[in-house]
């Protein structure tokens, strides 16, 4: 039996260090990233821009877990976590987070799907919050990694 946590661990490490690489080679090319409330974001390369946009504004992201647990019968991992970002301008945002992160049988990652406060977020990045439309710093964000 594998070791689902194994990639979960990865990724947060990758926030962590801030290394984009290591946090992709967890996914699948066709993986979705839901941070809730907003939009999914569908496919290794998309996941990577919107990422990558994200940690090119942190000094560094550590990520405490509080629990971590493992149903085999779906293959997800859950997360109960506080999501720090130092960033570069000097704030630190805090995001509790709940995570869920379908692991297939290959130890990669499928589904990564966050729950968090994104009213709280655009708050303190002092972005209007929005809840309804998902409008605010991560749409910004993801917005401008794609065009």
């Amino acid at each position: 039996m594998i070791d689902r946590t194994i990639p979960v661990w990865n990724v947060i490490k990758a926030w962590e260090t801030g290394d984009l690489d290591m946090m992709m080679d967890q996914l699948t090319d066709d993986a979705v990233f839901e941070n809730v409330p907003m939009d999914p974001i569908v496919g290794k390369a998309a996941i990577r821009a919107a990422n990558g946009a994200h940690l090119a504004m942190c000094d560094r992201a550590p990520w405490k877990v509080f629990n971590i647990a493992v149903n085999e019968e779906t293959k997800t991992v859950l997360t109960e976590r506080l999501d720090v970002f130092v960033l570069k301008d000097g704030r630190t945002v805090y995001a509790p987070s709940m995570g869920a992160w379908v692991v297939n049988d290959e130890s990669k990652i499928t589904l990564w799907r966050d729950y968090f406060d994104l009213a709280s977020w655009n708050r303190q990045m002092g972005v209007a919050p929005d809840l309804a439309s998902g409008e605010g710093c991560f749409k910004t964000l993801v917005e401008q990694a794609a065009g």
